[in-house]
């Protein structure tokens, strides 16, 4: 284990680690303690990732601390601990994850990363116990870098000169104005891409040139440019991309931001010029990505230049790697009539799947969906969504329209149970009602006991209605039940 690559606070939480088997006489240090350790160092991320998931760090100690109690120790307590097998393999991830989050030194976060990895040593019980997910940790460090990122923008003094917030690194216009989607991939956020690999293959091909080395997904709104650039993000956190590209991050540009708030002439110019010049000082380790590319050209202009013309001379001697997404109309009509910027990009055309791949996608990301809405998906279901989207939606695309259908679908069948579990019980007690005031107004005169027939004639109608909206919800089940019971 190299300690130099370790921060004071990681070296810090691996003595208090040692500190913590001696304390209960165990043979070597191991994952548990490395854990106890990790929440009981003070003034770490650590802290304010279990707040955000809604864990005490005291409540995690002393949970772990009494299941080591449960352990077999010694005698007396080993002077000389050294470090389990299991516990030098979480370090090691923890170099991993240092590396993942482009961070120069192991900090204790990276160690609580490597410890709830599910490849992990961690005591199965504690996992289960403490219900803290490697993906929870990692979007609740995006967020706080989200925070950070936002809180630490310098502020300008009167005379002009930028003053960083105390505390805090300024950070750089490509952070400032992107989202980093190699985050949200080790966070587990993209669905998976699937059916799209020849696309995938294509798009890395051209990042990998020397030149003209900026791909643009051309294809139909919906058809999956986005899942193939997700994808992408989520083939470099997982190593599956060639060694040129390892270690890249995927950033997705923000237009939106970067042209909001640019009062002055110019200012929009100095915020793109200083994102390309942040690019490529990366030497290559940034490619950005920009979701409707059509909008580079004319972004900003107002009497300075558009950010199509800013970008011309950094893609022209291949200084960056840009991956745009946009649909066959707007890159005719925008992109292609600047033949000096259409030169630059390499189209790779992404068409609408078949019937049959379109089932693929959706059966692939259907677990989702089912995770998200908490209920299970038939494969009729799947491919009937897919069927009868291409059948009566054919101006959409798939399988865009399809995963709509499907998800919509989820969304009125919660929206009709909630509605049935409420208005059930207050039925049974309506037909009860009813059948008790049927029961007090037979063989009575309407005119002699009006209120009595008023009573019966407005629980009837309430519960008249509540019916008819049951039979609409639920119904066609009850007349397909019965049909297939003739």
């Amino acid at each position: 284990m190299d300690i130099a690559s370790y921060s004071s606070d990681s070296r810090a939480v691996i003595k208090i680690a040692k500190e913590v088997a001696a304390e209960f006489k165990h043979a070597e240090i191991e994952v548990e303690h490395l854990l106890v350790a990790t929440v009981r160092h003070e003034g770490t991320e650590v802290e304010s990732i279990l707040a955000q998931l809604g864990k005490n760090p005291s409540g995690v100690a002393s949970l772990t601390e009494a299941f080591l109690k449960d352990q077999a120790s010694r005698a007396t307590a080993r002077e000389n601990l050294t470090a389990s097998p299991n516990t030098q393999a979480v370090l090691t991830q923890a170099l991993e994850e240092k590396a993942k989050l482009y961070d120069a030194l192991v900090e204790p976060e990276h160690i609580l990363i490597a410890i709830f990895d599910p490849k992990s040593a961690l005591s199965a019980y504690l996992r289960e116990k403490i219900d803290i997910s490697k993906e929870d940790i990692y979007r609740a460090i995006a967020e706080s870098k989200a925070v950070e990122e936002i809180a630490s923008t310098p502020t300008t003094t009167p005379t002009g000169e930028k003053v960083p917030v105390e505390g805090k690194k300024e950070v750089s216009g490509t952070l400032r104005y992107c989202i980093d989607m190699t985050t949200q991939a080790s966070a587990g956020e993209f669905d998976p891409m699937i059916g799209r690999e020849p696309e995938l293959q294509q798009l890395i091909q051209i990042l990998l040139r020397r030149r003209k080395n900026s791909p643009v997904l051309v294809g139909g709104a919906g058809v999956g440019k986005s899942a193939i650039v997700e994808g992408f993000a989520q083939a470099v956190i997982d190593n599956a991309v060639p060694k040129a590209l390892d270690g890249v991050k995927v950033m997705s540009v923000d237009m939106g931001a970067l042209v909001a708030g640019a009062k002055y002439k110019g200012e929009f110019e100095e915020r793109f010029k200083t994102l390309i010049g942040e690019v490529v000082k990366s030497g290559g380790k940034i490619i950005l990505f920009i979701d409707e590319i059509h909008t580079i050209a004319g972004a900003g202009a107002g009497g300075g230049m558009d950010a199509g013309n800013l970008i011309k001379p950094a893609l022209a001697r291949g200084q960056i790697r840009l991956i745009g997404a946009t649909t066959e109309e707007e890159y005719t009509k925008h992109l292609e009539k600047d033949k000096a910027l259409d030169r630059r990009f390499e189209r790779v055309k992404v068409e609408e799947p078949g019937y049959d791949d379109a089932v693929r996608i959706a059966m692939g990301v259907i677990p989702k969906y089912q995770e998200h809405h908490k209920i299970e998906y038939t494969e009729e279901a799947v491919t009937g969504a897919v069927k009868y989207a291409k059948r009566y939606l054919s101006e959409r695309n798939l399988p865009d329209i399809a995963l709509d259908i499907i998800d919509e679908a989820a969304s009125e069948y919660h929206v009709k149970k909630e509605f049935s579990h409420v208005k059930l019980p207050l039925l049974e007690s309506q037909i009860t009602e009813l059948g008790e005031l049927i029961k007090k107004c037979k063989g009575k005169d309407r005119e002699k006991h009006k209120e009595d027939f008023d009573q019966l004639e407005t629980v009837y109608e309430d519960f008249a209605r509540n019916m008819e909206r049951l039979h609409g919800f639920w119904g066609h089940r009850l007349e397909v039940q019965s049909g297939a019971e003739k």
